[in-house]
């Protein structure tokens, strides 16, 4: 099961007009990496939960047959938590299941982590990475044989003590787990039913990541930090476009004058057009049909498909929705700008 039912809040603005799971990273919906990845290691049925601009992502992934799975959906007109809405689809699961969240981009090996889970005999196990920010993730602590002995969600930073793992949001579990929930009502995983798996002292486990690649991607900063580190080549991830020198990919259609400037790591996305006395800095990414003209200048930002970007103007540290439109000259800075934007006052320069 994919959770992808929950809302948008923290990208906001890029996710007014757009749900989270169809938010590009390396200008592919997330979503779509997660069934890729999900296809790859042999999970061929999946369920996702939908609430927010739910159509939009039914009309993205269709039955799944362009992956190679099937999918179905489950609309919930009122949000069941993240367990609950696993619940209300609990006749799907008749044998071991996986969950993951939409935006949980990882690379992450699922075979070996099931085996894992079957190995330990668990009723449950969760991927686990070394807690950064304990006030963004659900916090545990492992015995030897790596089960969890304590789990608190988002505790704050006084709790990410070293040796405390972060809940990654990836999670196997047998069909029995149903018998510790609720039977209706809303139910989260981490401030309610992984609690109690520790208070009752079941078959809970954690497993740790190795040398694999996971963010949430989130939060803006989370975001954009994403792409920088699988520009870099830190992920198995596939970035679609030709290699054309180290860390500079230039996908099918897309025109670079020879007359432009580009330092890696830089994707530009299919049909994108890059004029000559273009700068371009890595790392950035820029989206199908994005047109930099004359002189314009881009820095460590990402561009959504269909930007244009005026002659002489500059971009430094942005993120850039679909669809904007820079007049020529103008310089934007630290600034994240929704869809459809059209930008022709004066620079604007943001602490956000």
């Amino acid at each position: 099961m994919i959770l992808a039912a929950g809302g948008a809040t923290k990208l906001y603005p890029l996710t007014y007009s757009l749900p989270k799971p169809l938010v590009p990273v390396l200008n592919v919906p997330v979503i779509e990496h997660i069934v890729g990845l999900l296809a790859q290691h042999g999970f061929q049925d999946i369920v996702i939960n939908l609430h927010y601009l739910h159509r939009m992502i039914e009309d993205q992934l269709g039955d799944g047959s362009r992956f190679g799975v099937k999918i179905r959906y489950s609309f919930e007109p009122e949000l069941l938590g993240t367990a609950g809405g696993v619940r209300n689809v609990a006749d799907f699961f008749h044998e071991t299941f996986l969950v993951i969240g939409a935006d949980d981009l990882t690379d992450l090996n699922l075979t070996e982590m099931l085996e894992f889970h079957r190995h330990q005999e668990a009723l449950a196990s969760l991927a686990v990475v070394p807690v950064q920010s304990a006030s963004e993730v659900g916090v545990l602590e492992l015995d030897e044989q790596q089960r969890v002995t304590w789990y608190l969600e988002k505790p704050g930073p006084e709790r990410a003590t070293p040796g405390n793992w972060g809940n990654t949001g990836v999670y196997f579990f047998e069909p029995e787990i149903f018998q510790y929930m609720p039977s209706k009502g809303a139910y989260d995983f981490g401030k309610q039913l992984f609690p109690e798996l520790v208070r009752l002292r079941l078959p809970f486990f954690g497993y740790r990541l190795k040398q694999c690649f996971w963010m949430d991607i989130g939060t803006h900063l989370n975001y954009r930090q994403a792409h920088w580190e699988l520009l870099e080549g830190r992920s198995a991830l596939t970035i679609q476009g030709d290699e054309v020198r180290p860390h500079i990919w230039i996908a099918e259609g897309a025109v670079v004058s020879p007359q432009a400037y580009l330092r890696p790591p830089v994707l530009v996305g299919p049909g994108a057009r890059v004029e000559a006395g273009v700068e371009v800095n890595g790392p950035v990414v820029l989206g199908a049909n994005v047109t930099l003209k004359q002189g314009a200048k881009v820095r460590r930002s990402v561009l959504w498909d269909g930007c244009s970007i005026g002659m002489n103007s500059s971009l430094d540290d942005c993120l850039v929705g679909s669809g904007c439109i820079l007049q020529s000259g103008r310089n934007f800075s630290k600034v994240v700008l929704a869809s459809g934007a059209r930008l022709i006052g004066d620079e604007r320069e943001s602490g956000d």
